[in-house]
Formats: C-alpha cells, sequence, structure tokens
C-alpha cells in the first residue's frame, strides 16, 4: 500500500511541477494582459461547476457505493450515464449561453473585442468538458478496484499535452490554442485510458444496451439522495471562487494575476502538505500509540513548515515573483499586480495549508457531517464581509486578498478547537519534541528580524533560504526519528 502511495505521490508531484511550468511559460508569453484574463476566467467558468459534481464530492461517494453493489458493471453504467447527461447539460448551456456568462463577469472597462475573444475561448473550453468528465469517472471506478496509478499518471500526461500545445504557440501565433490544449488534453487521456482498459470500455458499452430507464430512474434517483450532502458542502467552495473571479473581473490583469500569485502559494501546498495528509488519512488510527504519535509529528512538521514558507514568501515576494516571471511581456505592471495579492495570499496560505492536513484528519475519523458545517459556516461569514467590503467600495485586490485570509483562517481555528487527535502538545512529550518547536520559534524569529536589518533584498532572499533549509532539516530529522512506527 504504501508503495502504492509513494508511486502516486511521485506522479503528482511531477505533474505539478510541469503545471508549475507551463503558468511560467504563460507569463512569458502573455504577461497579465486581457487575452490571459480570458484565459483563466473561462478555465475557471468550466472547472469550477465541473468541479461541483465530478470532484471530490463525487469520488466520496461513488467508491463506497460500487464495493457495495453485486453487479458493479450495471452500476458503473448507470451512475456514468447520469454523471454525462449532467455535463453534456453543461457544456450545451455553455455553448448557447457562453456571450450572457462573458458579460457577467467581465466589465466594461473590457472591449466588445475583447469579450467576443473571452467568449469564443469558452466554447471552446466546454467542448472538453464531457472528455474531462469521462476521464474522472473511469479513473475513481479503477479507485474503486484499488488502481491508483493513473491518478498521477492523468495529471502528468495532462499538463504535458498542455505545456506542448502551449508552445506551438511560439511558432504558430494564434490565441486560440490556449482554450484548445484543455480540450485536446482530454481527448488524448480518453483515447489513452480506452486503449488500456479496452475490456473494462467494452463491459460498459455492453451494459448500455441493457439499460432498464425504470431502473435507471430508481439507481439514479437513490445515487442522487445519498449524493447531495456532499454537494452543499462543495457548493458553497466553488460559488466562492466564482464570486472571487467575479470580482477580480472588476480590474483587468488581477485574474492572470491571482493565479499566477496562487501557484506560487499552492505548489507547496501540494508538494508537502498533501503527500503529508494522503499518509496521516492511509495510516490513521486512533488506537495505535505509535501511529497517532507519528501523525501529531506531520502535523507539527506542517505547522512549522506552513508558518516559515508563508514569512518566507511574504518577506520574498517580489524577488520571488521577478525570478518565477520577470521575462518576456511580464512587465512591472505585471509584477506590481501579483504583488497586490501575493501580500495577503502568503499570509492565508499559512491557514490554507494547515486546513489541508485536518480536512483528511477529520475525513479519516468520518467526521465529513461536522467538517461540512464548520467550511459552510466559514464561508458564509466571509461572504457577509466581502459583499460589506464590496460596497463599501474597498480595493479589489484588498477585498479578495483580506477574504482568502478570512475564510482560511475561520477553519483553522475552528478545526483546531474541535479537533480530537491532532494537537502539538502530543510532541512536547519528548524532548526532541521540544527542542524541534523551541528551535522553529528561534528561526521565525530570525526571518522576520533579519529582513529589518539586512538591505539587500537579494542577500536577505539567500539568508532566508538557508533559514528555511535548516528549519526543514530540523523537522524533518524530528519526524524520521523512530520511523518503525508507520
Amino acid at each position: 500500500m504504501f508503495q502504492n502511495i509513494k508511486k502516486l505521490l511521485f506522479t503528482n508531484f511531477i505533474g505539478k511541477i510541469l503545471g508549475f511550468v507551463r503558468e511560467v511559460l504563460l507569463a512569458f508569453i502573455f504577461g497579465t494582459n486581457s487575452i490571459i484574463d480570458a484565459f483563466k476566467l473561462c478555465n475557471s467558468l468550466v472547472l469550477t461547476p465541473l468541479n461541483l459534481f465530478v470532484g471530490n464530492s463525487l469520488q466520496q461517494i461513488y467508491i463506497p457505493m460500487y464495493n457495495t453493489k453485486n453487479n458493479k458493471v450495471k452500476f458503473v453504467t448507470y451512475v456514468s450515464l447520469l454523471i454525462m447527461l449532467l455535463s453534456l447539460v453543461l457544456c450545451f448551456s455553455t455553448l448557447i449561453f457562453s456571450k450572457e456568462i462573458i458579460n457577467l463577469f467581465l466589465n466594461n472597462g473590457y472591449s466588445h473585442e475583447q469579450k467576443l475573444i473571452a467568449s469564443n475561448f469558452l466554447k471552446i473550453f466546454a467542448l472538453g468538458i464531457p472528455f474531462y468528465v469521462y476521464n474522472w469517472i473511469f479513473i475513481y471506478t479503477l479507485n474503486a478496484q484499488k488502481n491508483f496509478k493513473e491518478n498521477g499518471l492523468n495529471v502528468l500526461n495532462f499538463n504535458l499535452v498542455l505545456i506542448a500545445v502551449t508552445s506551438i504557440y511560439f511558432f504558430f501565433k494564434n490565441i486560440y490554442l490556449l482554450p484548445l490544449s484543455f480540450c485536446i488534453a482530454n481527448f488524448i487521456i480518453v483515447l489513452q485510458l480506452t486503449l488500456k482498459y479496452k475490456k473494462e470500455f467494452l463491459k460498459a458499452i455492453t451494459a448500455i444496451t441493457d439499460i432498464n430507464v425504470k431502473h435507471f430512474a430508481h439507481e439514479s434517483k437513490s445515487f442522487l439522495i445519498k449524493w447531495s450532502p456532499l454537494l452543499i458542502y462543495t457548493l458553497f467552495m466553488q460559488t466562492y471562487i466564482l464570486v472571487e473571479r467575479w470580482l477580480l473581473s472588476k480590474d483587468m490583469g488581477l485574474i492572470a494575476a491571482s493565479e499566477y500569485a496562487k501557484i506560487i502559494t499552492e505548489t507547496p501546498v501540494f508538494l508537502i502538505t498533501l503527500p503529508m495528509a494522503t499518509i496521516g488519512l492511509t495510516y490513521f488510527d486512533k488506537n495505535n500509540a505509535s501511529v497517532f504519535r507519528k501523525i501529531n509529528k506531520m502535523f507539527l512538521f506542517v505547522c512549522i513548515a506552513s508558518l516559515s514558507l508563508g514569512i518566507f514568501i511574504h518577506a520574498n515576494q517580489e524577488i520571488i515573483i521577478k525570478i518565477l516571471f520577470m521575462r518576456g511581456n511580464f512587465d512591472i505592471n505585471s509584477l506590481n499586480l501579483v504583488v497586490s495579492l501575493l501580500q495577503y495570499y502568503s499570509i492565508g496560505f499559512c491557514f490554507y495549508s494547515i486546513n489541508t492536513f485536518m480536512f483528511r484528519i477529520y475525513n479519516a475519523e468520518m467526521r465529513n457531517k461536522e467538517l461540512s458545517i464548520i467550511v459552510i459556516g466559514a464561508h458564509i461569514i466571509t461572504f457577509f464581509l466581502l459583499f460589506t467590503l464590496y460596497f463599501l467600495k474597498i480595493k479589489v485586490d484588498e477585498i479578495v486578498g483580506v477574504s482568502y485570509i478570512i475564510v482560511n483562517l475561520l477553519q483553522t481555528i475552528v478545526l483546531k478547537i474541535r479537533s480530537q487527535s491532532l494537537s502539538i502538545r502530543f510532541c512536547l512529550v519528548s524532548l526532541q519534541g521540544k527542542l524541534t518547536v523551541i528551535f522553529a520559534f528561534v528561526i521565525f524569529a530570525l526571518l522576520i528580524w533579519s529582513k529589518q536589518y539586512i538591505n539587500s533584498s537579494i542577500l536577505y532572499f539567500f539568508t532566508s533560504s538557508i533559514l528555511l533549509a535548516i528549519i526543514f532539516g530540523v523537522s524533518l530529522n524530528y519526524i524520521r526519528k523512530n520511523e518503525g512506527e508507520i
């Protein structure tokens, strides 16, 4: 099992790095102009509703139900058909109302031509919806059969194709290559999965010919009833993303700037926190003392890593952006836009990263209903704050930035108060645990204090990088001690 997890995490790691490379490529070609704004907006307008019913909520209900069914092929066929019908409704609705959707999000600051380009982008994205849905239903079915290798390969292959198609722009300057890359990537993965698992595919196709409309309606109703509570939780999170995009569209360039800023903060979460959280979820056993201690050690590491990285990114935000993006069409204006958001995201990142770990432990404890209430409550409060600030005519980047901090901070506070399994005090029993925590606070102080006395941004960047490497090394050494615990 652990070998499967390591393989999955490795392919996810490579896939995420490739995704990061593509963002750097897009920044080089387009900077933060209206083209990349339109592309990022349309990407969100398609993926946000898609993630509502093809994201984690579907996976969480689909796999357990699959394992309880005697006729698994029929179950897969019925659910796949239901989800594909929903995706086709979304696809055709997007194609028909693309102009109206774009006009809702892009204000009068955008020209008619820019809105037309965005509308065409959205139509092209919509054509990729059925392929995207097919891929994830196929992968969830494989997961239910304890086959996880396609998850990481899907991310890896997807980003490889995106980079390849985007690179063609250097030789064939057509902006419609951007949304087309989404369709091509998903279509290639459809072919790959179908050919690789053609026996399973043929069984499902054969089952379609035997579909009984009455049975299909009954199975669909049963599935939707069990699925609906999870959809409510996801609905709030996805609605928040759309509202955020709507606000960012008020100022040209902010949508793209937000994506560049978030790739800086979310990449460490994917590469560090999520692997830890996945292992914690897989091995969680409150009755096993050694495993329980190990998971709390991992929680301590996540807290230390998140806080130190947050301080590091916040203190070095301008030089980090310059190193990653400051080339090609990414100019000073683009730099200022990204900085205006990254200064907030770097703070919110600390809480977001810690939440990612705690979410998985709540899942392991089967406290999904409580988790949903906490997440929904935090988002309702944040929505109220967000619209209050908007009507007070506060700057858009400040509204989005502060809201990002608040929604994650609220979740962190309540999740920690309600947590029955995660506490740093469990790590303070041993001398090494106490020393690790004390050392972490010393490094935090040095990261903050040295900023005031080192005038050169480059010198501070290298100094803080060394401090960051030291704190990571000490924290990881603490986790590695007695590795036989898991």
